[in-house]
């Protein structure tokens, strides 16, 4: 709290253009169809908006700008879409799955399409992966004769676990340098999350959505 900085000597125009640009970038971003521009030019036309207008300087602009989180955001998505363009996704996922057999229990089938599926989404896209594993889950819940919205839901709700990799999300990789986080910080804090959800799945949805009402 003591090295908080103190804003009463800057400008009162400063603040009131910083307001104002955010919010015409939000409501920008908001009706991006309606004024056919897209979200990442409205963000970028507000920062010039501010240096423009003397709000921030060329120097203090760049600053603000973190290089590591950029790199690692281009490098997370090159590598989440080699692995979906080159079908690499899709092979972990089908030698893994193949190991049930032909006729697994369907609780067992669960249980490894939701791991499958949260390994995967915090190094690949939450969609890519999502997209990848609900026709596979689908198509081993029908071979069973079971009803497929539990597995369907398992895949939604582990595609959404990207919790334990700085690459798991844009949130993620967005905080890294401002925390000064490292990989395991993730980790130890997203492995739980993880956890909680997937005990929760297992108990839940074979009970909400039978695998053979």
């Amino acid at each position: 709290m003591e090295e908080q900085q103190d804003f009463s000597g800057v400008p009162k125009w400063k603040q009131v253009i910083s307001l104002v640009v955010l919010v015409v970038v939000i409501f920008a971003m908001i009706f991006e169809e309606m004024i056919g521009i897209s979200i990442q030019l409205s963000a970028c036309v507000g920062a010039v908006i501010l240096v423009l207008t003397g709000v921030l300087t060329e120097k203090e602009a760049l600053k603000s700008i973190d290089l590591k989180v950029v790199l690692l955001f281009g490098g997370s998505l090159t590598l989440a879409k080699a692995l979906d363009t080159t079908g690499a996704g899709s092979l972990i996922a089908d030698k893994i799955v193949g190991l049930l057999g032909a006729d697994p229990n369907p609780l067992l089938l669960l249980l490894v399409i939701f791991i499958v599926t949260c390994a995967l989404t915090n190094f690949m896209s939450n969609t890519a992966t999502t997209a990848l594993m609900l026709p596979i889950a689908v198509s081993l819940a029908n071979h069973l004769g079971a009803d497929p919205r539990s597995v369907v839901i398992a895949t939604v709700i582990a595609g959404s676990c990207a919790y334990a990799t700085p690459i798991g999300m844009p949130a993620n990789t967005m905080v890294v340098g401002l925390g000064g986080y490292k990989f395991k910080d993730y980790v130890k804090a997203g492995l739980p999350l993880i956890l909680v959800s997937f005990v929760i799945c297992m108990i839940l949805l074979p009970i909400l959505f039978p695998f053979y009402p």
